[in-house]
């Protein structure tokens, strides 16, 4: 039996790679977008998305071997010119998403007594740990989600859970196109590069071991 895996932000970008990369590798993949497509239609943003991504998981009795949580959204602006309520979704998709939507999914991410450990994947940013002016909602967002991971590995290892990070720097992808435009990505990542990673740590993980983050940048960003 196919093993599954629920990938957030999968209609574009680094989601989309991780998808295909999965698929290719025989996973079972579900996904989420708010364009929803071929994938879950959910705004994670909202309640009502969250507890849509988890019904459309749960209606298969099978469990959830990774969760790979990717969806987020970017703001380049000044602090004075971040709208609140800007400040506030990035936030809700970035961190308090995440936090939720593992919660409703624990039933399906549990594995029974000695079966290998379950995956749950944060995509951070060389973000949190390099600041960089005119990006306070995004950076912030980013180190809490990497706090975020650490809070929940150190709980959820008692239950066979472990949560790790991958922490991208440039990549090239619709989000970054159109916030930086095509010529500042020169020498930007692919996200198939980004979804290479995710899959290492999935598989270390199925395995028997442990890497807390992967830092994967271009590289010239270090």
């Amino acid at each position: 039996m196919n093993p599954r895996i629920l990938i957030t932000g999968s209609s574009s970008g680094i989601g989309a790679a991780c998808a295909r990369h999965f698929a290719a590798a025989g996973w079972e993949v579900l996904g989420t977008s708010r364009r929803g497509g071929a994938w879950i239609a959910c705004d994670l943003a909202t309640e009502a998305g969250i507890a849509a991504a988890a019904a459309a998981v749960a209606a298969d009795s099978r469990p959830l071997e990774a969760l790979v949580l990717s969806a987020g959204e970017f703001l380049a602006a000044s602090i004075e010119r971040t709208p609140p309520e800007e400040f506030e979704r990035i936030w809700r998709i970035t961190v308090w998403a995440r936090h939720a939507l593992t919660r409703a999914l624990l039933p399906q991410l549990t594995p029974p007594a000695g079966a290998p450990a379950r995956a749950v994947i944060h995509i951070s940013s060389l973000a949190a740990h390099r600041d960089f002016p005119d990006e306070t909602a995004y950076t912030s967002a980013m180190h809490a989600a990497i706090g975020l991971a650490r809070a929940q590995d150190s709980e959820l290892r008692a239950r066979g859970i472990r949560a790790a990070v991958v922490s991208p720097g440039m990549v090239r992808t619709p989000l970054t196109e159109r916030a930086f435009g095509a010529a500042a990505l020169a020498g930007a990542l692919e996200p198939e590069a980004i979804a290479a990673s995710v899959s290492r740590l999935v598989g270390v993980i199925r395995s028997g071991g442990y890497i807390p983050e992967i830092l994967h940048v271009p590289q010239n960003s270090m």
